[in-house]
């Protein structure tokens, strides 16, 4: 998820700016065991708490120059809130916090953990009302990623896609733990040469309020495709996994891609087709179940006068497979499509779409920006999208769709005043104020940079897009009401 952020609407906050800015509170409460809700009110007036969850590099990291994670307040008050920074080697920072109604600040964790490669950030606010994302920035602007934190836990993690190809790939799997108590955790890792397991891969302990960097790098070497798949025995966790490639390896791409995993398996998956149809993209499809299931990937053409006959695909207990989405021509000519992945048997599949830009053979460059993005098998009434401008020759967009098979939703979209007054009028002026959206139909359309809020009259599914000569990104908005499982 490789994108480009505009400059920081409140100074950027480095560690002895921190070290003002968060008062040190050793008594501070930090979050008890429990599963953190995905779809918390945005909003104070009814007492919700919410916890935030940002796993990801620090500038140690392997080709990455720097991670800021942002805090925005859209609401009308105050916002109180703790914050707890951890590395994989245990360091521990707790922090406390204020935001002023309408206001963002930004801050850097890597400095509050000076010897970490990897950090994770728990953010509790036990009022609510709070908005947080985090942005990553590649070596020499050689890939960003963007996207906001996790707001889940669970005791089932699936990453459907990730590479080892040798030479000059990085793959890291995060897994934090932020309770008081331990978590144990099974991990099982699937190459190009099938299922992996080791010693060190079972039993994996994760100690309360800490970090976990598993290198599958070194675990599992030269494969084109990895899939993990975490089953939480004690406990809960939220996992990520940071990629890296430098350009050498034989898909040539080059940046840095940061995912959040899938809390758990489901019959039905979502996500908007790729932008771009020139690109390389592909469906990776994994099966944690112990049944061989057949599997429908279905593209849905928006304009409706284009029918494609699903993929059709068998797969094997504990497998996964990848699909070339333009690989046989099908698609050609389909224009934009939504895509639903669709299990006839048992709901035990997870899936990632996976897409890097397009080779320049006559200038021989490596594309810059690899995107893989986790289908999502709910839709929600309400959403909150945070971006940043474009960069220069860059875009932001914003897709919006409904995945019912009848029905019309009744979308409505404002941008809530953060930051300069005046400049948030200007950037309104961009957004569609209403859409009607027919089951099936999707728009898409400029994002300008703020925090936008979507409202609907049925669950619908957001999802914004950032890409410019840096590199690319692609994320799901955070839910905030209204949520439906696997909507029909």
């Amino acid at each position: 998820m490789n994108a480009v952020r505009a400059p920081a609407i409140v100074a950027l906050l480095a560690l002895l700016i921190g070290a003002v800015a968060f008062s040190v509170d050793p008594e501070a409460r930090l979050p008890t065991d429990h599963v953190a809700s995905a779809v918390s009110e945005r909003t104070a007036s009814d007492g919700s708490a919410d916890v935030w969850f940002c796993e990801g590099p620090t500038p140690g990291a392997p080709g990455v120059d720097d991670r800021i994670v942002a805090l925005t307040n859209p609401t009308e008050i105050p916002v109180e809130g703790h914050i707890t920074i951890v590395d994989e080697g245990d360091h521990r920072v707790p922090r406390v916090f204020e935001v002023e109604a309408g206001e963002r600040i930004e801050f850097r964790p890597g400095p509050f953990v000076p010897d970490g490669r990897f950090a994770a950030v728990t953010v509790e606010v036990p009022a609510g009302g709070l908005f947080v994302d985090q942005q990553i920035v590649g070596e020499a602007s050689a890939g960003m990623d963007d996207e906001p934190c996790a707001t889940v836990t669970s005791a089932t993690w699936r990453h459907p896609w990730g590479t080892t190809e040798r030479p000059g790939t990085t793959a890291v799997l995060l897994l934090h733990n932020p309770f008081p108590g331990t978590a144990v955790a099974d991990l099982r890792l699937i190459g190009d040469l099938g299922r992996r397991e080791s010693l060190d891969s079972q039993g994996v302990v994760v100690d309360g309020r800490s970090l976990v960097a598993f290198d599958l790098t070194g675990r599992i070497a030269d494969s084109g495709v990895v899939s993990a798949v975490v089953d939480v025995r004690v406990g809960q966790l939220v996992t990520a996994l940071f990629q890296h490639g430098d350009g050498t390896s034989p898909n040539a791409w080059h940046g840095v891609d940061l995912s959040l995993g899938a809390p758990g398996d489901a019959g039905r998956l979502f996500f908007p087709g790729p932008p771009v149809a020139g690109d390389g993209a592909s469906v990776a499809l994994l099966n944690a179940g112990d049944e061989t299931v057949d599997v429908e990937v279905v593209p849905h053409p928006v304009s409706g006068e284009f029918t494609v006959e699903p993929f059709r695909i068998v797969l094997r207990a504990g497998r996964r497979e990848v699909l070339d989405l333009f690989g046989d021509g099908r698609l050609d000519g389909a224009g934009a499509f939504l895509i639903e992945v669709r299990s006839l048997d048992a709901p035990t599949v997870s899936a990632s779409l996976v897409t890097r830009a397009a080779v320049d053979a006559e200038a021989g460059q490596a594309p810059v920006g690899l995107d893989v993005t986790s289908a999502v098998d709910h839709a929600a009434t309400k959403w909150w999208v945070r971006s940043g401008r474009a960069e220069s020759g860059g875009s932001a967009s914003l897709v919006v769709f409904n995945p019912a098979g009848a029905g019309i939703a009744e979308v409505d979209l404002g941008l809530v005043p953060v930051g300069d007054a005046d400049e948030v009028g200007a950037a309104g002026e961009l957004l569609p104020t209403h859409l009607e959206l027919d089951s099936g139909m999707m728009v898409e359309f400029a994002l300008p940079p703020g925090v936008v809020e979507i409202e609907s009259s049925a669950a619908i599914v957001v999802v914004a897009r950032l890409d410019g000569p840096s590199g690319r990104t692609s994320f799901v908005g955070t839910a905030g009401a209204g949520t439906v499982v696997r909507p029909s």
